[in-house]
This record gives structure tokens, C-alpha cells and sequence, in this order.
């Protein structure tokens, strides 16, 4: 059965490209899959608008209508024309040749099928030439899409992109609430999808890059309104919007309710780990930390009761089990049985840094639990979708806690099996510079941060040493290997790294669910969470 896309064009004195973006959408459309053109002049000073009405015109057998406006910005050209679509499925198209309306089957088709709500076509996957618009252009649009990914605990890997398509009677109903009229209205329509529990569907689109000088209008003022739109609603309220989606339907009525539900389990998680369980009651900075990052980490694969309960088991295991462990385990292979709680403590360097007048009621063990947990979120958001900087930023924790607790270091090495496992011959190359880099700069880094207190421990429990060592040793040895022979390296080696990890989890063992839901999980297929 057929099923009918509209396709929405703002268009501000695109004279030059406008005609031939036309063209290239009539040859986009198919028998099952017709297309329904809104194109809006946006207060165009150039020959656009007749261009449109004489293509209009000529090419009846399309469907097709043009509405005529004041320049208000993108913005408010697609607001102007969301309510005047009809289609099952809503994509925004640029009156540009940027993007390549060949895109609109892949993007659409899990929207008709049923699969999800919302898709976005990324051009991270495909695309080889994006850094050539500008390297401000790029680098911006990576920093918006990481700091939305933050602030939603979302997965996007291309916040900017112009494919962005809608069920119809969704973003019909979201359309009275957008605020934005310019660039800015692109992240407050994701943030909003995002509070509403709504995780974008990305798929692979083809772009190609014009420059400012060839009409590229978006500036640097855009870009930073757009970061203060995503701060702006990340805290302001949704509810007249909530309310208007929730009448959509009965099924819509009920994820609108679990939203709700799934924030308040994640604070109630925060205030549960502020309480003890047991005699031992250190800092709680570090558990907090753990409940926290744990939940938010199994959100990405399970629904809020389940993330709940794993938030709940992990203070709960930290709390009876790790004071515990670390007269065993953790005291005997970490830190060679010369320090209590998560390794081998430096406090020479956390005192020289004077993290004790930074942090004076947190101990050294819960800064390093807590740091431990964030490496362990960003590595884990990074298997789960490939996006660079998740796994940037997992390294820089590491380094950061490897300041308090050395043997952290260690960490790096079955994450850069996990950089190898990634698809794609740039993640390979990432690993190998990422490794090479690691063996360059860890004896000398080992001597600035004066690891004296470490040496002893490495010479006389050397044996213990290479124990720790081994498995993460084996999984980076194991990934190109595995690859070069052709073997069925994505069942096979998931299970080697894990094996790597294996010792890391004696830290915080509730990690130990999400880390092997990573690997069942579909990259980029995030839908009502």
C-alpha cells in the first residue's frame, strides 16, 4: 500500500540551486511512495518564488503547493508549513543540493513500517567530505550533537542534519509548541523529542558540502544560540506539549505517563545511594556517581524498571561487597595489598593537585569510583553508536582518574579492543594511533605524576601484575588478528573484550549488565525509551 511522504522546502533566495533541488525530489518519488511538496517562501528577494510557481506549473503530475511569507528564518518557514501536510511521514528538505533525495526511502521506511517515530539522516557514517564546508562548520556541529547527547543521555551521532523526519500526527502536534524561528528551532524540536522520551532513528545519508562563499547561510551566532536553545530546554517545562501528544492516542497517552514515571525513578535512584547500607559509610560522592551513570547507561538498552533495579543493586553491591573486596580481590591484584578501597591510591599526586581543598569531604576512593563510572558511561555510549567523542571523553576520564588511582591506566587497553571492534576502517586507524600514542606517553606520564609509590608495587607483585594484564593484553592482540584472518570477528570478539574487561567489573560489577547489552544492541536504533 502506498504511503504518502511530505516533503517541507523552506526557501530564502535559492534562485541558483532551488529548480534543480526540485527536479531531484520529483525523481525521488515511487509508486509506493508519493510525495507531497509544501515549499514556503520565505521572504526570498531574488527570482525564487517565480522559479517555484513555473516548475509548480510545469510539472502538474506532482503534488505540490507553495505558501508565500515574510523572511522569518527556517524556523518559522517550517512552522508555517507543518500544518498544511498530510503525509504519514514529514521530512524537511533544504532548497539545496546539499542532501540527496535518493535519502527519502531510507529515511521514511522505518517510520512506515512502524519501527520508530522519528528518523534522522546522519552524515557522520557516510560521509567523507564534510570537514571541507569549514572545520568551524564541522567541529560545531559535532559539539552541538555531544552536548544534547549529554544533557538527554541520547545517542545521536548528527543533531545538525537537515534529513530530519517525522510521523506526520506527531510532529503536526509538536508544531504549535515550537518556539524557534530560526536555526535554533532544529535543536529544540530534538530536545523536546528527547524529553518526551522519543530517541531518534538514525540512518546513513549522502552530503555533500557547500561553502559560505557558495551561499551557506547558518553562523557562528546560530550555532550558539542553538547550544543556548538546547540549555534552555533541557530545564523549561513541556507540558502543554505533553499533553497535546498524549491525545494523539491511547499508546501515546502511556509513554507520555512512563516519561514521567522514568524521571522520577532516576531521582529517587540519586537519593537511595545518598544512604548507607551496612556499617561502612564513606563519601558517597562515588556511589552516587555508580547509581547514577548506571542507570542512565541501562536506560539506553532496557526500560526504567529495569534501570531502577540495576541502579539499586549497584550501591547495594558497592555498599556490602566492595569495603569487602578490598581485603581480597581489589587489595590483592590492584594495589598488591598496600592500599584499602579502589587501588592503589596516589595520594602524593592528589594532594599535590590539591584535590583535597577541591573535594575536602570526598575521599580519594569515591573521586576514583566516580571517575571510573564516567569512563565506563562514555565507553559504553560509544559502543553503542560509534559516535567519536563518546569515546574521546571516556579516555579522558580515564586519565583524569588514572591521577588518583594509577593502575587505571591499565583501563586503555581493552577500550582500544573495543576501538578495533567498531565497523569501519577509521575506527581501526583510531585504535592503532590510540595504542601507539598510549606505549609513547606512558612512562613518561608515569613519571610526571610521580607513580614512586606504584614501582614498589609493580617489582614485588609483578606475577599479580601481568595477571591484571593479560586479559586486556590478549583482547588488543586478539582484534586485528581476528580481522585479518576474516574470521567472524563480531561474535567472536565482543566476548574476547569482555574478557579484558573482566577485572574492571570487580570495580563496579552492575556495569557488567549494560556492557553485554552493548553488544546486542543495534547502533542508532533508539526509539520510545
Amino acid at each position: 500500500m502506498p504511503h504518502l511522504l511530505s516533503v517541507v522546502i523552506p526557501v530564502f533566495n535559492e534562485e541558483g540551486t532551488v529548480v534543480s533541488m526540485l527536479e531531484r525530489v520529483a525523481a525521488a518519488q515511487t509508486h509506493d511512495m508519493p510525495l507531497e511538496l509544501v515549499i514556503v517562501n520565505d521572504g526570498s528577494t531574488d527570482r525564487s518564488p517565480e522559479l517555484i510557481r513555473a516548475w509548480i506549473e510545469a510539472h502538474p503530475e506532482v503534488s505540490a503547493v507553495c505558501i508565500d511569507k515574510e523572511n522569518g528564518g527556517k524556523g518559522s518557514a517550517v512552522k508555517c508549513a507543518i500544518p498544511a501536510t498530510t503525509g504519514e511521514a514529514v521530512i524537511i528538505q533544504d532548497a539545496d543540493l546539499e542532501y540527496d533525495p535518493r535519502d527519502y526511502a531510507a529515511c521514511a521506511a522505518p517510520i512506515f513500517s512502524g519501527e520508530c517515530e522519528v528518523v534522522y539522516g546522519s552524515r557522520e557514517e557516510s560521509n567523507r567530505n564534510r570537514i571541507y564546508s569549514s572545520p568551524g562548520y564541522y567541529l560545531g556541529a559535532l559539539s552541538l550533537t555531544f552536548l544534547i547527547d549529554l544533557m538527554f543521555n541520547a545517542n545521536l551521532t548528527d543533531e545538525a542534519t537537515c534529513y530530519k523526519t517525522f510521523r506526520g500526527c506527531l510532529i503536526r502536534a509538536m508544531a504549535e509548541d515550537l518556539d524557534g524561528d530560526g536555526f535554533e528551532w532544529e535543536p529544540e524540536i530534538t530536545a523536546k523529542l528527547l524529553r518526551l522520551g522519543i530517541h531518534p532513528y538514525e540512518v546513513p545519508v549522502s552530503y555533500y558540502p557547500r561553502k559560505p562563499s557558495e551561499g551557506k547561510k547558518i553562523r557562528f551566532r546560530d550555532g550558539m544560540l542553538s547550544i543556548w536553545t538546547a540549555y534552555e530546554w533541557r530545564f523549561r517545562s513541556v507540558k502543554p506539549m505533553q499533553k497535546r501528544v498524549a491525545s494523539l492516542s491511547d499508546v501515546d497517552e502511556e509513554h507520555v505517563r512512563h516519561v514521567k514515571y522514568a524521571q522520577g525513578a532516576f531521582l529517587l535512584a540519586m537519593l537511595l545511594a545518598m544512604i548507607p547500607v551496612g556499617e561502612f559509610a564513606p563519601s558517597r560522592l562515588g556511589y552516587v556517581a555508580a547509581a547514577g551513570l548506571v542507570y542512565l547507561t541501562a536506560r539506553l538498552y532496557q526500560s526504567w524498571k529495569m534501570a531502577f533495579l540495576w541502579s539499586v543493586l549497584a550501591t547495594t553491591m558497592l555498599d556490602l561487597f566492595l569495603p569487602a573486596s578490598c581485603e581480597g580481590l581489589i587489595r590483592s591484584i590492584m594495589s598488591g595489598g598496600r592500599e584499602p578501597m579502589i587501588g592503589a591510591l596516589n595520594m602524593t599526586v592528589y594532594r599535590g593537585l590539591k584535590l583535597d581543598l577541591f573535594f575536602p569531604y570526598v575521599d580519594p576512593a569515591s573521586l576514583a569510583l566516580a571517575g571510573f563510572c564516567l569512563q565506563m558511561f562514555f565507553y559504553l555510549k560509544f559502543m553503542a553508536c560509534g559516535f567519536v567523542l563518546f569515546f574521546v571523553t571516556a579516555i579522558f576520564f580515564c586519565w583524569a582518574t588514572a591521577l588518583v588511582m594509577p593502575l587505571n591506566i591499565w583501563w586503555m587497553l581493552p577500550a582500544l579492543a573495543g576501538l578495533l571492534l567498531q565497523r569501519g576502517n577509521k575506527f581501526r586507524v583510531m585504535g592503532a594511533v590510540a595504542a601507539a600514542v598510549l606505549l609513547l606517553c606512558l612512562i613518561p606520564a608515569a613519571v610526571w605524576l610521580d607513580w614512586s609509590p606504584f614501582v614498589p608495587a609493580v617489582c614485588t607483585n609483578l606475577p599479580r601484575l601481568m595477571l591484571w594484564t593479560a586479559l586486556p593484553l590478549a583482547a588488543v592482540a586478539a582484534a586485528p588478528v581476528f580481522s585479518l584472518l576474516k574470521l567472524k570477528s563480531r561474535r567472536l570478539l565482543p566476548w574476547i573484550l569482555f574478557l579484558g574487561f573482566l577485572p574492571y567489573f570487580a570495580v563496579c560489577p552492575p556495569y557488567l549488565f549494560p556492557f553485554l547489552a552493548a553488544f546486542r544492541a543495534k547502533p542508532s536504533r533508539f526509539k520510545r525509551m
